[in-house]
C-alpha cells in the first residue's frame, strides 16, 4: 500500500509506522517534523517543496477523509 498525504501535508502510511520512517528517510524529511501523536502519527510537510518531493517519490495526494480511512492507524 501507498504512503499517503493530504491537502494540509500530513505524511502518513497505510501500512505501518516503519514504512513511514523509512520514506521519510528517503525524501530527506526532518525527524523533528514527525509527530508522534497517539492517535494519528504522522509527519507535517511544511512546505510545497517538500509535498512536491513526497509526490515524485510515489506519495499519493487524498483528501483528509480518505487519509483518515486508509492510514494504518485508522484501521485498527
Amino acid at each position: 500500500m501507498p504512503i499517503i498525504f493530504d491537502n494540509q501535508g500530513h505524511l502518513v502510511s497505510t501500512e505501518s509506522a516503519e514504512e513511514l520512517h523509512c520514506f521519510a528517510r528517503r525524501i530527506k524529511l526532518a525527524q523533528s517534523w514527525y509527530q508522534n501523536h497517539p492517535n494519528h502519527p504522522h509527519y507535517d510537510l511544511t512546505t510545497q517543496r517538500a509535498r512536491r518531493n513526497a509526490e515524485l517519490a510515489g506519495a499519493i495526494r487524498v483528501n483528509s477523509k480518505e487519509l483518515l480511512e486508509l492510514a494504518w492507524w485508522g484501521r485498527k
